[in-house]
């Protein structure tokens, strides 16, 4: 009988869109598939180090709805490195864990963070966490810096808003989370919307390499409908991110059922793109 796959997620940044990573990992536990190793970027870091904790989903997302919204998620900071500051969202996580070092968390947890002075991405997976994973969504000018031992860093997202080929040979099969769906755009009415494309494009391209790392990757269209900022529209994120992990779940059962089929297992694969996934397709 066939051992069952190892399953590594990646979860990339989104501000409020990633509580779609919510709703993905619901999916997947509910059906008995459970992440061995997790890695995450901006909120996917404060996703990815909540599962790490052993906090439930469902009470994830009440925390992000009753403690985490736009009136509470910054305290306002009129200092030259930024306007905001994430002291309640670090606060929260103080509380929560046993002791800040990676060491508690259930399963390897890798963080992705942009160091500012040197201009490169560094992964976090071991000594404390909570301070890397406030500076991985620190947007620039948005957000204050986090200096950490006279170190300036700041959102992973810059550099590596997915951080999946670190997780590649940590496990059997890579699951890639993005929630900043890229679509064809006809029209541009303001300002705000040109930037607004201008900074999702330009992150996009932070992670083409990391998504050849993925064996799945999970991209829901129905993300593209909301803002960083909208943590009061949780509950509608979620479901986006919940019915598209159950279609991923479809997937994943059905290639664990040909794996364990003698006559189909060795047939050569690759990727097409339906509804947000990359799934198997036989090649002729």
């Amino acid at each position: 009988m066939k051992r069952k796959p190892s399953y590594g997620l990646a979860l990339s940044g989104g501000g409020a869109r990633g509580i779609a990573h919510l709703g993905v990992l619901l999916a997947l536990e509910e059906n008995g598939f459970y992440p061995s190793v997790i890695s995450g970027t901006s909120m996917g870091a404060m996703v990815a180090i909540g599962y790490g904790l052993g906090l439930p989903v469902m009470e994830m997302l009440s925390i992000l709805k009753d403690e985490i919204k736009p009136i509470h998620l910054t305290n306002i900071n009129m200092r030259r490195l930024g306007i905001f500051n994430l002291r309640k969202v670090e606060n929260l996580f103080r509380e929560l864990a046993p002791k800040d070092d990676f060491s508690v968390l259930k399963i390897p947890t890798f963080i992705s963070v942009t160091n500012l002075n040197s201009g490169y991405n560094e992964i976090k997976s071991t000594g404390k966490f909570i301070e890397y994973t406030i500076a991985s969504g620190s947007i620039p000018l948005l957000f204050r810096p986090k200096l950490i031992d006279g170190i300036y860093y700041v959102d992973g997202g810059l550099t590596k808003n997915m951080a999946a080929e670190i997780l590649k040979d940590k496990c059997d099969k890579l699951i890639g989370v993005h929630v900043n769906h890229i679509a064809e755009k006809e029209s541009f009415r303001r300002m705000k919307d040109i930037a607004a494309r201008a900074y999702h494009l330009a992150i996009y391209n932070t992670i083409r390499d990391e998504l050849g790392a993925c064996d799945y990757i999970v991209d829901p269209p129905g993300t593209r409908r909301y803002t960083a900022l909208d943590f009061n529209k949780a509950e509608e994120i979620f479901d986006v991110g919940y019915n598209e992990g159950l279609q991923l779940v479809k997937q994943l059962k059905a290639d664990e059922t040909e794996a364990h089929h003698p006559i189909t297992s060795g047939i050569k694969k690759s990727y097409q793109k339906v509804s947000g996934i990359f799934r198997p397709k036989q090649e002729p």
